[in-house]
């Protein structure tokens, strides 16, 4: 098959031959040095030619490789270059691409100037240190530059004479450095960085002046070059065939030689961090791979890989921009903590990944290893993340054996113990694992109350026992006894199972009890949404504090006192799925439409004891229309009362259960 000729030596030729390396494609890659060279993959199908050619030996080349493209991948500065090659691709009618760099990359690229006096002159209205290596003949033309004393750092001869010139024309100390070229690449890099540089001035040298290792080592170091003894501007693109990007070049020969495949991305499970507990089928994913991204600290673990392309990056926006801006890397690996099934930054990647074959790949999650060191069965276990969120602990607690939480921070493991103290927990169990599977592991154990001060690595797993836990019950109905009731009034166990019946929460609901009373209504909220929250608002002092007893009463911590009247005091309360209204003080269309603009489809569920409440609804309904068919239950309890021998039947007040 005719292959395509690269014209590289560059970060672009180095892509373009990842991206064919073991096609069927035969590429022919022509760099001027041997460094260039030993850049590039070592595969069957790819031949790789040392050496710079003319325009005269670049036609011969073309027409003995009976090339079917030619890719111009070579340096922005490298104009001669590439003007021979588009007069070689002229002359064997050999269709021409040129890679065009990305902006960033552009704009380091050479600027060409006529004479020094140009240079000094638009150097003058710029700001940064400049390295100047072209000699000490004209050296007083940069002394037009403003504080060109600070800023310029003269490269020179190290003769006496010269020396001394400089420091008659003010360079002296640290900014004239008296050297013997020739430089290579790496020299001019670090003298570069040593002195801060923006910019770099030469002479266009050619090779014996190293003036292409002074612009290889400015582009690497984001320097702009300032080349002195040149025409202005670069080559003509009028000509080219074609100027396209990298990405879209390596596309398009793809598609030329139908070579389209989809490209491959494994999310890889690191394990809890030992390289040892890495997975045989994880270390093989990184053995193939062309690059690898992921957290720093896990790029670390991938060992010989390391040589490999990496970018340390976890956030999917970066990570799918990277795998965009380099088509070259057909297979990548992104990499993650212990597995990527279980409360990891994979998930939700895939919909970054469309349009790539995506692998998932286990690994070990640090739970399960901490757990199988202390012969605990995992499946029994609640499995909970405190990296970052609400967890609701002591919910879980009462009714888990082992609850089992990743922890996120230092001071994670003390604040839940002091959140066990305040509800009367500080016998628990308490063990925790610190950097598990690394050398320095250490598990701790004690109870709450002892640990309540501990500090811990951030990346540390905390098991918390409780061996009497609760039965939850299945249905809706604490007995009105069991909660702490003062002179608040408080929404009857009948009323209250009917009520959370109307309101049909889910584990994750975010709850408003708006005239919670003694907080009957969202402690019940509470033990259903473990996985949500309920915001319990209150006005009255008597019932702050009712609503807080029972509230550690019935540990749970997933509900929060709000003091105040509404609709006022719903302003920083995130967004609600249910609301119950157990009192609205007159407020209530106002509540309603406070509600409304941070939720139009939350579920209403109202409690009304007065005609005048009542009244109000046909005002909702006009100015809600949707809200015209809204249920209304009417509810009439009677319980028995003993009266010596005989039982009466005492009536409850007539509530109105009102759902929209």
């Amino acid at each position: 098959m005719a292959g395509i000729v690269v014209f590289g030596g560059t970060v672009e030729g180095r892509h373009l031959a990842e991206a064919f390396q073991d096609m069927p494609l035969e590429v022919h890659i022509c760099v001027a040095t041997e460094y260039g060279a030993s850049l590039l993959p070592d595969c069957p199908n790819i031949k790789i030619y040392t050496g710079r050619m003319d325009a005269e030996q670049m036609t011969a080349f073309f027409r003995e490789k009976e090339a079917r493209y030619c890719l111009d991948a070579t340096h922005p500065y490298a104009v001669k270059v590439t003007e021979n090659i588009m007069q070689a691709c002229k002359e064997t009618a050999l269709p021409y691409i040129r890679i065009q760099r990305a902006e960033a990359e552009k704009e380091k690229a050479v600027l060409f100037m006529e004479s020094i006096e140009e240079a000094a002159g638009y150097l003058n209205n710029t700001a940064g240190n400049i390295l100047i290596t072209t000699g000490s003949k004209e050296l007083e033309k940069y002394a037009e530059i403003h504080n060109y004393q600070s800023r310029c750092y003269a490269r020179v001869l190290p003769s006496a004479s010269v020396l001394e010139k400089c420091r008659q024309l003010g360079f002296a100390g640290k900014n004239l450095i008296g050297m013997q070229g020739p430089f290579c690449e790496e020299l001019n890099y670090w003298m570069m960085k040593q002195i801060n540089a923006s910019f770099l001035v030469t002479k266009d040298s050619g090779k014996e002046g190293g003036y292409t290792e002074k612009c290889n080592a400015a582009l690497r170091a984001g320097v702009r070059v300032l080349a002195v003894g040149r025409k202005k501007g670069n080559v003509s693109l009028s000509a080219l065939d074609k100027v396209v990007t990298l990405e879209e070049a390596v596309r398009f020969i793809q598609k030329e030689y139908h070579l389209e495949r989809k490209r491959e991305i494994y999310l890889v499970g690191m394990g809890p961090g030992n390289r040892g507990h890495l997975t045989k089928e994880a270390a093989d994913c990184l053995e193939k791979c062309d690059v690898v991204i992921g957290a720093g600290r896990l790029l670390e673990l991938c060992g010989d890989v390391s040589a490999k392309p990496s970018y340390a990056c976890y956030k999917k926006e970066e990570i799918a921009d990277i795998l965009k801006e380099h088509p070259e890397y057909q297979k990548a690996a992104v990499v993650y903590s212990g597995d990527i099934g279980f409360y990891s930054g994979a998930k939700g990647i895939e919909k970054y990944l469309e349009g790539y074959e995506v692998h998932p790949v286990s690994g070990i999650s640090s739970v399960i290893y901490f757990l199988n060191r202390l012969f605990v069965p995992w499946e029994q276990a609640e499995l909970v993340s405190c990296h970052g969120k609400q967890a609701n602990l002591v919910t879980k607690i009462k009714y888990h054996r082992w609850v089992c939480v990743l922890l996120g921070s230092q001071n994670a493991a003390k604040e839940i113990c002091r959140l066990l103290l305040t509800y009367h927990m500080e016998q628990l169990k308490i063990t925790i694992g610190e950097r598990l599977s690394y050398p320095g592991e250490r598990i701790l154990s004690g109870t709450a109350g002892q640990m309540k001060d501990i500090e811990t690595d951030s990346l540390s797993v905390m098991l918390i026992e409780n061996r009497v836990p609760l039965e939850k019950s299945v249905v809706s109905g604490i007995e009105d006894s069991s909660f702490v009731r003062g002179n608040v009034p408080m929404t009857k166990q009948e009323i209250r199972i009917l009520s959370l019946a109307k309101l049909s929460l889910t584990e994750s609901s975010v709850v408003y009890d708006i005239g919670a009373g003694t907080g009957s209504v969202s402690v019940e909220a509470a033990l259903h949404c473990k996985g949500g929250q309920v915001f319990a608002v209150e006005k009255n002092e008597e019932g702050i504090g009712l609503i807080q007893e029972n509230k550690i009463r019935f540990g749970t911590d997933n509900l929060k006192i709000v003091k105040g009247a509404a609709p006022e005091c719903l302003k920083g309360l995130p967004a609600p799925t249910h609301v119950f209204i157990g009192g609205s003080s007159g407020n209530l269309i106002e509540i309603i439409q406070a509600i409304r603009e941070k939720n139009e489809k939350v579920r209403f569920v109202i409690n009304i004891v007065t005609l005048e409440t009542l009244a109000q609804l046909e005002t909702v309904k006009e100015i809600f229309p949707e809200y015209r068919n809204m249920e209304v239950v009417q509810v009439n309890v009677a319980k028995g009362k003993a009266l010596g021998r005989y039982h009466l039947m005492e009536a409850s007040n007539t509530v109105y259960i009102i759902r929209f």
